[in-house]
Formats: structure tokens, sequence, C-alpha cells
């Protein structure tokens, strides 16, 4: 552990207001422990002394019965106790020692051995029928008995004397121990105060003023200067990365002004640009229909239908009807709004170009609900998708093939769907679809009318429609656009 660190101090600290406590803990517990020991001394003392002139009694009562009467209930009473007064009596002290109730232990074991064979003569002189031995060991047996009783009672005042000095000297002093302990622990506490008042202090002091320094730099005042810090700790380290944080904030700051500043000219030049070549794509477009000249194809359009009905052709008249018809409405610009109307018009006279052309190769149906009829729509939405529908769905299918078109309310939406019963689509075809439709990159290969429909979905809409394509290989294709109703396309 490295010393001078938060962490080394925090622990040095706490260590010493854990040893203060500690001693303060200890000496209690020593001074708590002398009277225990006193009153443990009392109670083994008086406990063995009461055992032994209680089964004394007994051992008598048994034997005086066993004499008096014969009796063998007595005399079993007398050897199981005078058995367990045998055992007790071994308990006893039986050294010279240099204390007066250790010497009265030692006479009273040695009287009680001498109770112990006057009884177990006394009682064999019973049995032996000798009236006068068994008197005169009984008697003998009593004296020692007596004496015992004498001894055991001078004991125990001894003990009780004992015990009793012991716990006054105890006593006396626990006052001093309480008032000791009592300034211990008020040490330690106004110790633990003290010091952490003096370390919270160090340690938050420091944090404080980097706290504000950071405040600072997120202020933009990347110039705020911090104290120099007083200790080579962790917050001084923390304090010496920030500052050198904060210079490079600064000279990042510095220089993604200057970038900015430059790339906000590329930008203006870019623009710039970008609108110069919105300009040129128009006049291009415009070039492109004046060299169509639609008033001439109409006229000249009409002039064939005219003709074809006067010769007779009725059908004929029908098909250059349809077609002007078709090319008058694909031919205005195509980010205009129509209604659901005029694109489900626009798409059944281009499925009765196509039967002209398929004849019953193909199968179309086309429905949709009154009550969306008037809802405005960008133009040429579902017309591509039914030709992509038969130029790529249903472009190998000799017979059978059927295309779909529907117009329906669902839960607040216009949904437009073309669906087919063609070749279909992988799951990697949609997704290709999808997202080439929202780039900004040029149209190319199959599929084009699909993806352009997406792009201009999205632009006319302000993202607001949305297209969902479901399809998989062999079941063929549904395209679906959702489009909110009555406020879809303002």
């Amino acid at each position: 552990m490295i010393l001078g660190t938060v962490r080394a101090k925090i622990i040095a600290n706490t260590t010493l207001i854990l040893l203060i406590i500690a001693l303060a803990t200890l000496y209690t517990g020593l001074a708590s422990s002398e009277l225990a020991r006193s009153v443990a001394i009392l109670f083994r003392n008086n406990l063995l002394t009461e055992n032994i002139s209680k089964i004394l009694d007994q051992t008598e009562t048994g034997l005086t019965g066993y004499l008096t009467t014969k009796s063998s209930d007595a005399l079993k009473d007398y050897i199981m106790y005078s058995t367990r007064l045998a055992e007790e009596a071994r308990n006893l002290n039986r050294e010279i020692r240099a204390d007066d109730s250790l010497l009265l232990q030692r006479d009273l074991a040695g009287l009680i051995d001498s109770y112990l064979r006057d009884t177990e003569a006394s009682v064999t002189a019973k049995r032996g029928r000798d009236v006068e031995a068994y008197t005169m060991y009984y008697e003998s047996s009593e004296r020692a008995a007596e004496l015992s009783r004498f001894l055991i009672g001078r004991m125990e005042e001894i003990f009780m004397s004992g015990s009793l000095k012991a716990f006054s000297a105890f006593n006396s002093r626990i006052p001093a121990v309480l008032a000791s302990n009592a300034v211990l622990v008020l040490a330690a506490a106004l110790m633990s105060f003290m010091l952490l008042v003096r370390y919270s202090y160090k340690l938050t002091s420091p944090l404080s003023r980097l706290a504000e320094a950071a405040r600072a730099v997120g202020r933009g005042e990347y110039d705020h200067a911090l104290p120099r810090p007083e200790s080579r700790d962790e917050i001084a380290t923390t304090t010496a990365a920030f500052s050198s944080m904060q210079k490079s904030i600064k000279e990042a700051f510095e220089e993604l002004k200057s970038k900015s500043e430059v790339e906000k000219r590329l930008m203006e030049e870019r623009l710039h640009v970008l609108d110069m070549d919105h300009k040129l794509k128009n006049a291009e477009l415009l070039a492109l229909q004046t060299q169509i000249n639609p008033h001439f194809l109409f006229n000249t359009l009409s002039a064939g239908m005219q003709l074809a009905l006067a010769e007779g052709a009725d059908r004929t008249g029908d098909f250059l009807e349809n077609l002007a018809a078709f090319i008058r409405y694909v031919l205005k610009p195509p980010s205009r709004l129509v209604r659901i109307s005029d694109e489900i018009e626009c798409v059944e006279r281009y499925i009765w170009l196509l039967r002209l052309r398929f004849r019953e190769r193909f199968g179309f149906e086309v429905s949709a609900d009154k009550e969306i009829m008037e809802v405005e729509i960008p133009a040429l939405m579902l017309q591509p998708l039914v030709e992509n529908a038969v130029a790529h769905g249903l472009r190998d299918r000799e017979e059978g093939g059927r295309v779909l078109v529907s117009a329906r309310r669902i839960d607040g939406e216009a949904v437009l769907s073309v669906e087919d019963t063609g070749e279909g689509m992988s799951a990697e075809e949609i997704e290709r679809i999808l997202r080439e439709g929202s780039e900004n990159e040029s149209l190319q290969g199959a599929g084009i009318g699909l993806r352009n429909v997406i792009r201009r979905l999205s632009l006319v809409t302000g993202g607001r429609g949305r297209i969902e394509i479901e399809s998989s290989p062999g079941k063929g294709t549904a395209v679906r656009i959702h489009l909110p109703v009555g406020d879809e396309t303002r």
C-alpha cells in the first residue's frame, strides 16, 4: 500500500479509532471478568459443600433405617448414597496448602473417609448380629458426621467471607471503572469526530474545486484555473488529468471551430452546385417534354380515332381513345396530387390496353371502396405496380396469371394494393428494392417502376406514406401502399 494515498489515510485513521475503542472495551472486560471469577468461586465452593452435606444426611438416614429395621431398601439407599459421598469427597483438597479453606477441605476429606469406614463396619457387624460392635461403630460414625457438618459450616463461612470481600473490593472499583470507561469512549468519539472532520475537509475541498472547474468547462470556460494540489494522492492525480483534459478540450474546440468555418464555406458552395444541377435537370426535362409536344400527339391520336370510327373500326377507335386518355394522364407532372378515382380510371385504361395485347392470357380484377374515391394521393402510384407485376411477375406464365388491384379504407388509412400470382421474390430482393427506393441514386435494372413509386411516395407525402411488400418465391407478390386518410399529402 502506497503511503500518502487516500486509501492509506482512511485505513490509518480507522485503525486508530478502532484501537481506542478496543482498549476501552478490553479494560471493561478485564474488570468484569474479576467479578465473574469471584462469583464463580463462591458458587463452586458452595455447591460442593452443599452437595456433601446433603448426601451425608441421606447416607446417615439410610444407615439408621437399616440398623433399626434391617430393611433391604434402606440398605440399598445407604450403599447408593455412601458411594456418591465417596465420589464427592474425592473432589476435596487432600494436600497441605497455606490456605484456611483448603486445609479445612483436607480435614473434611479425612473425616468423611473415617465416617464411611465406620458406617461400613457397622453394617458388617449388623449382618453378623454383633450388637455391641455395630453400636460402637455407629456412634463413632455419628461423631464423624457431626464434625463433618461443623467443618462444612466453617468452610461456608470462610468461602462467603472471602467472596464478599472480593465482591466488595470490586464494587468499590466500579465507579472508577465506569468513569474511566466513559472517558475512553468519549475520547474515542471526540477523536473520531475530529479525524472525520479533518479528513473529510481534506478530501472534499479539492473535489469541490475540481467540480467547480468541471462546471466551468461545461459552460465553455476552458481557461478556468485549477489550484495546485497540496498532496500526491489520487485526488492530485485526478486534478492533473482533468487539467490535461481541459487543455486538450480547448485545443480540440479551437480546431473544431476552425474546421466548422471551412465546412460552412464548403456547404455553401455545395448548395450552390446542387441548385445549379437542379436547374440543369429541370431544363433537360423541359427540353424533353418540348420535343414530345403532347398537343401534337393528342391531336394525332384523336384524328386516328375519328378515322377509325368513320371506317367502322370501332375496336380500333376504342384502342386509340384509351391510349390517348392514358398518355394524357401519364404526361402530366408525376408530383401532382390526384384522386384515387382518377388512379383507378388510369389503371382500368391501362388494363384495357393490356387485355388487347395479351387477350385471355392473364386475368385482371379492380375493386375500390366508394368512401375513399375522393382521397388525394400522388399520381401514378398504381399503374407502375400493375406494369411491374405483368412485366416481371407474370412474364414466364403462358396462362392463368392474375393481377388484383384494390383500394380499401383500413384503420384510418387508404390502402392501395396490387397483387399478382407470379414468380414472387425472395426476402433479400425485397430488402434490396426497399433500400434502393429510399436512396438518392439513379434507378437501373428490373423493378424500376416499383422503386420509383417508393421514392416518389416518400418525397411527395413527406415520409407519411409507406409501402409494404409481401412475397416469397413461387407464391406471387403483394405490394400495399398505406396513406393516412385526410392529412396524408398536406
